[in-house]
């Protein structure tokens, strides 16, 4: 049977649109195995990746480019159920403004004949952070640092677009290795993320009361159902590399409701506290108690000054922590540099090096020859 997503009419297989507002009509039931299969005329379906509250991932190629992709597909029961839509369509809408290594590309987004909503995203070969934390436990300070900053660049691409992750976890935070065969970096999942200032300024709240999210990594503000902005998810990542560090959470409680609590009430305790068995840095406990301020004012304002602490207190050098380090040079929510701009200061501001000199208008060149006026041959 099929339905309809306006009115909820349900209709027989071979009935395309429904005839009274002229939708195209979604399949009612589960999703059926899709591995073997074309979807939406371009994605060879290869094997089931994962299957979760949303529907199922595959890891599909493309027809033509061969491109590999791993292929969300919108469990069909969901389909007429707005709020669930809107999520994914909010995944797909946030993630491919976003254009950073670390996040998750999007390439496709659309909704087959046969009503199927699909989401077709970069295929990251890898697994959770929360996998690694489940083998290791507590990572070494210098690992738990390098993937924070990475995590953060991903954040400060979002936010200097005005989007807010809400819902950053271990889940939501792939790795693979780079060439260097260190650890690189994806944020996924999208799908809770929303424009500041869009639709309304409060977080949504579920049917069953409960503010979306995760709460085990939610800030303070989330939990209450205020108003989000960077902050909340520079708390999370506060969180996240607690939880690296010391294989547990600053809010130690018997259960999720109990931890909440303490997060709206107590202090977090601290790393030493937790990990007595364990050294860490001087400085990177008072990172942390920035980072985890309970008021967004008192915290860090922005993922990239978290990252320059943590580069800085971990004794990472610049070049480590250079993907987010140019966000500290603008002010928190302002636009980053057009090209324009990075001209303009190169020629009015910046002093040009020595190789470029003879590229300026009576200025010496680096044999000792000064560029003739213009219309006037060189001797």
């Amino acid at each position: 049977m099929k339905i309809c997503p306006i009115c909820a009419t349900e209709y027989r297989d071979d009935v395309r649109f429904c005839p009274h507002d002229g939708q195209t009509l979604r399949s009612s039931g589960p999703t059926k195995d899709l591995v073997g299969q074309v979807l939406a005329d371009r994605y060879h379906i290869m094997k089931k990746l994962g299957e979760g509250g949303m529907g199922q991932v595959y890891l599909a190629e493309h027809v033509k480019m061969g491109r590999r992709s791993a292929i969300k597909v919108m469990n069909p029961s969901l389909v007429h159920d707005p709020e669930a839509v809107a999520r994914f369509n909010r995944e797909a809408a946030n993630a491919s403004r976003i254009s950073d290594s670390h996040v998750c590309a999007i390439y496709d987004f659309g909704e087959t004949p046969d009503g199927l909503i699909y989401l077709a995203m970069e295929f990251v070969e890898g697994a959770p952070l929360t996998d690694l934390l489940a083998s290791e436990g507590a990572l070494p300070v210098a690992r738990a640092a390098d993937i924070s900053i990475q995590v953060a660049a991903a954040l400060q691409a979002a936010h200097d677009l005005g989007i807010v992750h809400r819902d950053l976890k271990p889940d939501n935070i792939m790795l693979t290795r780079g060439r260097d065969g260190a650890d690189a970096v994806k944020v996924v999942d999208f799908g809770l993320a929303k424009a500041v200032g869009g639709e309304t300024g409060s977080q949504k709240v579920t049917r069953t009361g409960l503010v979306v999210g995760t709460p085990e990594f939610m800030s303070p503000e989330q939990l209450s159902g205020d108003t989000l902005d960077g902050r909340s998810d520079v708390y999370s990542l506060g969180l996240v590399l607690f939880k690296m560090l010391t294989g547990t959470l600053p809010f130690p409680a018997d259960t999720v409701q109990e931890a909440m609590i303490k997060r709206l009430t107590d202090e977090p305790a601290e790393l030493i506290e937790m990990r007595p068995d364990l050294h860490f840095p001087p400085g990177l406990q008072q990172t942390l108690d920035t980072a985890l301020a309970r008021s967004p004012a008192d915290r860090y304002q922005s993922a990239a000054k978290f990252a320059h602490d943590i580069a800085m207190v971990v004794g990472l050098s610049r070049t480590d922590a250079d993907t987010v380090l140019p966000s500290l040079s603008r002010p928190a929510g302002s636009r980053p540099p057009t090209r324009r701009d990075r001209s303009w200061r190169r020629v009015h501001r910046t002093p040009l090096p020595p190789a470029r000199l003879w590229c300026r208008r009576d200025v010496t060149r680096p044999s000792g020859r000064t560029r003739p006026p213009p219309g006037r041959a060189s001797t």
